[in-house]
Order: C-alpha cells, then sequence, then structure tokens
C-alpha cells in the first residue's frame, strides 16, 4: 500500500504559488471526464465500435452534451485565472506581475502543446498519410500561433481539441484588462454587473452556437468563474451540512442531463446556473471538498490539460483496427472491454506524457539549467 501511494504521489501536480487546493482538481476531473467519457469515447463506442450511424438519435444528441465539459474547463479556468487579481484588488492581496503571469504561461503550458502539436503533425503526415507535407504546414503554424480558429474558421486540423485552448488564450490576454471590473467597489453593484454579462453572454453564445468558437460567444463562462471568485474572496464559507454536498451533487447530476446545447437558451441558462452553484458548494462544502481531493481524482484532474490534448489522437489510432474486433456475441461485454482498454491506453499514454512533459515544466524557471530544484 505505502509502494502504491508513493506510486500515486509521483503524477501530483506542481503548483506555482505553492497553495494547492486539491478540490479544484476534482472539479477537472469531472470536466475532463465529461470530455473524454461522454462527448468522444461515447462517441468512439457509438460510431466505430456499434456502428450506429444514425446523427440525430438521442444517444447522440445526449454525447454531444459532453462538449458541455470544455464549458466546465472554462468556468474553472476563470475562477483560477481571476483568483489572483480578485485578491488583490477586493482583499488588497499581493499584487499581480503581469511579466510573471505572461511568462508563466509561456513556461507552463507552452511545452506541452507545442509538444503534442508536433507529434500529431508528423503522424498525419509521415505515418497515416491524412495529409502531405506542404498541405498541413500552415495550420501547424496557424495552431501553434492559436489563430486556426480565426484564420481558417475551423478547428485544428493537427489536433480538433485545440479550439477551446485558442479561446482560453485569448481570455488569458483580456483577464488583465477585466480584472478592472474588481475595483468597482459597490459589492452588490459589481456582482449584478458580472451576472448581466453572464446572462447576455449566453444569449449571445447560444445565437452563435453553430459558429467557430472565440471568446465572445464563451464569455458567460469565464464571467461565471470571476464571479465566483468574488465570491470566494470575500464571502468563503464552510458548509458542514450534509444536505449542502448532496445538493451539490444533484446540481450536478442535473446539469448532465439538461438538453443546453441546439435546445433552448434557457435550458442553456440552467445548465450554467448548476454548474455555477456546484462548483461554489464544492469550494466550500466540506464533505464535496473531501471527495474531490480523494487522491486518484485529484491526481487525474491534475493531468487534465495532458489528457486532453492526448485523449482523441489515441482514440483515433484505435478506431484504424482495434474498434473493429469483437470479443464477445453479448453487445454490453463488447463495449465494457472496448471502454476499459480505450480508458487504460488513454491514461497510460497521458500518464507517461505528463511525468515526461507536463510535470518538469510545472517547476518555477525549470528553464533555467543553472537553477536549484525546488518546487513552484
Amino acid at each position: 500500500m505505502a509502494y502504491f501511494s508513493h506510486f500515486i504521489e509521483k503524477f501530483r501536480r506542481i503548483t506555482y504559488s505553492g497553495r494547492y487546493l486539491p478540490e479544484i482538481d476534482g472539479l477537472r476531473f469531472i470536466a475532463i471526464c465529461w470530455v473524454v467519457c461522454l462527448a468522444h469515447l461515447g462517441t468512439y463506442i457509438a460510431d466505430a465500435v456499434l456502428q450506429l450511424n444514425n446523427q440525430s438519435s438521442y444517444i447522440h444528441q445526449f454525447l454531444l452534451e459532453g462538449t458541455a465539459g470544455v464549458s466546465f474547463f472554462f468556468i474553472i479556468s476563470g475562477f483560477i485565472l481571476s483568483l489572483p487579481f480578485a485578491e488583490n484588488k477586493l482583499s488588497k492581496g499581493q499584487p499581480v506581475s503581469l511579466k510573471k503571469y505572461f511568462l508563466r504561461r509561456v513556461t507552463r503550458l507552452e511545452p506541452t502543446y507545442i509538444i503534442t502539436l508536433l507529434l500529431y503533425f508528423l503522424l498525419r503526415v509521415f505515418v497515416f498519410q491524412y495529409e502531405t507535407f506542404g498541405e498541413l504546414l500552415p495550420h501547424l503554424g496557424a495552431s501553434l500561433l492559436y489563430l486556426h480558429n480565426i484564420i481558417y474558421n475551423s478547428h485544428s486540423t493537427i489536433n480538433g481539441v485545440a479550439w477551446s485552448l485558442e479561446v482560453e488564450i485569448q481570455f488569458y490576454l483580456l483577464m488583465p484588462i477585466l480584472a478592472y471590473l474588481y475595483l468597482i467597489k459597490n459589492t452588490s453593484l459589481r456582482r449584478i454587473i458580472l451576472l448581466v454579462l453572464i446572462i447576455a453572454g449566453m444569449f449571445y453564445s447560444y445565437a452563435q452556437q453553430y459558429h467557430i468558437a472565440h471568446f465572445g460567444n464563451k464569455a458567460c463562462y469565464f464571467f461565471g468563474g470571476m464571479l465566483l471568485a468574488d465570491l470566494y474572496v470575500l464571502d468563503k464559507k464552510n458548509y458542514q451540512q450534509r444536505i449542502i454536498s448532496f445538493l451539490g451533487l444533484g446540481l450536478l447530476i442535473a446539469a448532465m442531463f439538461i438538453p443546453g446545447y441546439y435546445a433552448s437558451v434557457y435550458w442553456s441558462l440552467a445548465k450554467l446556473a448548476c454548474l455555477l452553484i456546484f462548483c461554489w458548494l464544492a469550494l466550500n462544502s466540506s464533505a464535496l471538498k473531501k471527495i474531490l481531493s480523494f487522491a486518484p481524482i485529484a491526481i487525474i484532474g491534475g493531468m487534465c490539460y495532458t489528457i486532453y490534448l492526448l485523449h482523441v489522437g489515441v482514440l483515433g489510432v484505435l478506431r484504424h483496427q482495434f474498434a473493429q474486433l469483437v470479443f464477445s456475441n453479448h453487445t454490453w461485454i463488447n463495449v465494457s472491454i472496448h471502454v476499459i482498454a480505450a480508458l487504460a491506453a488513454i491514461l497510460v499514454i497521458s500518464g507517461v506524457f505528463f511525468l515526461l512533459v507536463e510535470k518538469p515544466t510545472m517547476k518555477r524557471d525549470w528553464y533555467k539549467f543553472n537553477c536549484k530544484k525546488k518546487e513552484a
């Protein structure tokens, strides 16, 4: 048991500030499971294994809701990125150094992103020969600069899930400006403004749901994260009641089944409200924090960036031959084996990549070869 615990701890993320909130990684775990298991693994099973081709079926419509996991990621990012600004401007916390803020983006997230893009590029050109080198090179350049959505009005040809990272970088660049909202002294007025931005943003998001994503049509989720940061800094709670944890879990389950996309803007608002209230309870309920801090949950959540970038590629490789294998005449047994095998492949490949590539970049000043080793 001690050896297993030591092995598991090797995969725990390193935080830049030294203030580790395992419940945040627990929220990331929910988001990555939502995306991987429902949107992509579910579609892989339905299309490649079961060969259900009716895109209008209830199953495909339900799987489509898995993309809400990305929206959940946007909420979490909004909270994490705005929290230092909220602490500085609302409670006289430490000033945010913009130099360190932007440098951290380059040193922490870019290496993993660049290496995965180059890996996908080489596989697509030289292994699977989907495109020629010359055909794909401009798309690689656009993706590396986070401009593929803008230039080509489509998701990245190199790695389709990179569309959300292009939206994230737009928020990252805008966050120091958006943080001026926290300078509004009247707490009620400031939060009303954020709520108006969230609601108006959702109406715009719903109207733009068939268009390529950008910050504007995803802003409601980031503003939701900013509102959570505001509440967290000034109104932090410690809910001990068990009913609070049940309420939070109920809201999360409801959010998963509310048909927000392509259904109704009001359902979309209800879905977002459920997610925001769940996040608030998760950050302030002792029971929920304990659940979300459970080591395997927090550790997988801490690896979400690597998993997010690699899981579609793993499933794409499995589609070629493995998906057609039949292990049993019983559909549920065959599907179960495919699900377990796919999840195992995603976790193993992502785990190795995380240890070799992403985790080393979590250390402060890792790029300075003469610096002392220390955790960020």
